[in-house]
């Protein structure tokens, strides 16, 4: 301890700037920090091949292994043993479950991930590489990302089958919103992957001066392969999260192809009531590229739709028909005019507004769209383009970090995230700190102050101890 003191004193006596002084100690401290796990490390092993040595087992060789950690690179020095008649077998490996060929540790690749989730794998690797000891490609950083989207991908799907929750304890609320969507992403190849999205909420909350909207108790839910399988993941979460016999379900959809009102009603089951919505920016999205030519009317076609007024609708349509001068597109406005009457008459009754339905919510629909952002931003425009699974791996860490349940999957699916410290290597912990002895001090020498006459009472015990 005193050598490193003296060497961190060392590097701010030469130092001629704070900001030189604190760029060499960030080169010096994690080198040290590596340099005693290392050693604490091999003192472990030593004391753990003593057992194996009881048993009849010979040291093989000393073996080296340098393994990234989130305080940098450690040298684990292990011997390998070895018995007549059996395989050999790596004392330390075993007691800590340190698998074969990897380089990165758990948390390193998590954390990786969790970066490469927010932004491209390139500025990935430099803010790893900037902010950590750590030395990174955007290569590698994206074999973590994958590797780690399957782990989650995998636990999403299996999880809630090992969910054993009674019936009794079970969420019960009043009302729950689910919404589905989809965002499409450009391909690697001529096809591009859609992902397909399904999030559930108990409604929304104000929080703060500004009051910001907060979702209550949302999840998410995606799938690069189909909606049917992103419906799927949803409604097992579902199914064992809630209790909804005594629910109204609000669900939320554009109406397109896999997210018709039926999708959600295969997940949903027995409820108290469903209601199903047509989401408005898709309906208002319709208006406008039906009645592009006719601007004006586009306005009063929303304020007929938003009152929820057919008569109103009806008299818009023919309105807008009659204002047709042009008689060489006559034909195609009149087609884009009875397609939009088809659309509103097909899902007149799913596009009744929120505030005219006999619901205890007034808000709450609309989410899904407005929640692509963190996918949008991370998986859109940029030149970035996908293939199915790299996009399904990454949008199930973006999903997973959402729902706080990332931890959670890795523990469950890496073994070197849930393996628990093995007895003997406590044991051998244990004999190396017997081991470890503190210098002696030596004896303290003390001194009585006395700021006043030798005569006083302060005087007369310093005498007595003189």
């Amino acid at each position: 301890m005193n050598q490193i003191i003296a060497e961190i004193a060392s590097i701010l006596k030469d130092s001629e700037t704070l900001l030189d002084s604190e760029i060499r100690l960030d080169q010096y401290l994690p080198k040290v920090m590596c340099e005693l796990v290392s050693k604490a490390i091999e003192m472990i092993d030593l004391e753990l091949i003593h057992t194996y040595k009881e048993k009849g087992y010979d040291i093989q060789k000393t073996m080296k292994r340098t393994v990234q950690f989130s305080y940098g690179a450690v040298e684990i020095r292990r011997r390998r043993m070895r018995k007549d008649g059996e395989k050999s077998i790596v004392p330390l490996d075993e007691a800590i479950s340190l698998e074969e060929y990897i380089r990165y540790s758990p948390l390193v690749e998590m954390k990786a991930a969790k970066v490469a989730s927010d932004g491209v794998y390139r500025k990935a690797a430099d803010a790893i590489n900037l902010l950590t000891p750590l030395q990174v490609s955007h290569t590698t950083v994206h074999k973590m990302v994958q590797k780690t989207g399957e782990k989650v991908q995998k636990w999403t799907d299996e999880a809630p089958s090992h969910i054993e929750t009674p019936q009794k304890e079970k969420r019960k609320v009043p009302v729950l919103f689910i919404e589905g969507d989809g965002l499409l992403l450009k391909g690697r190849g001529e096809k591009n992957p859609e992902l397909h999205r399904v999030q559930f909420h108990e409604g929304v909350t104000y929080v703060g001066k500004q009051k910001r909207p907060v979702l209550i108790g949302s999840q998410v839910f995606e799938s690069t392969v189909s909606s049917k399988e992103a419906f799927k993941r949803a409604g097992q979460w579902l199914e064992a999260m809630y209790d909804i016999r005594e629910t109204i379900i609000v669900s939320n959809s554009d109406g397109g192809s896999g997210y018709e009102k039926d999708k959600f009603e295969q997940i949903i089951g027995k409820c108290k009531k469903h209601e199903h919505f047509r989401d408005p920016y898709h309906v208002n999205e319709k208006i406008n590229q039906r009645l592009s030519f006719d601007k004006p009317m586009i306005i009063e076609m929303r304020k007929a739709v938003s009152a929820y007024d057919k008569e109103r609708v009806l008299s818009v349509l023919a309105t807008t028909e009659s204002r047709i001068e042009d008689e060489e597109t006559r034909t195609e406005k009149e087609e884009h005019l009875r397609l939009l009457g088809a659309y509103l008459e097909r899902n007149w009754e799913s596009i009744c507004p929120l505030k005219m339905r006999d619901l205890p919510v007034q808000n709450g629909i609309g989410i899904c769209e407005s929640n692509h952002r963190p996918y949008s931003y991370r998986m859109k425009r940029q030149g970035r383009g996908f293939s199915a699974k790299g996009a399904g791996n990454l949008a199930s860490i973006i999903s997973a970090r959402k729902n706080g349940t990332l931890l959670e999957a890795l523990r469950a699916e890496l073994p070197a995230f849930e393996q628990t410290i093995v007895p003997e290597f406590k044991g051998a912990v244990r004999a190396v700190l017997k081991k470890i002895h503190r210098p002696s001090i030596g004896v303290k020498m003390g001194e009585i102050a006395n700021y006043s006459s030798t005569s006083s009472p302060m005087g007369q015990l310093k005498k007595m101890f003189g």
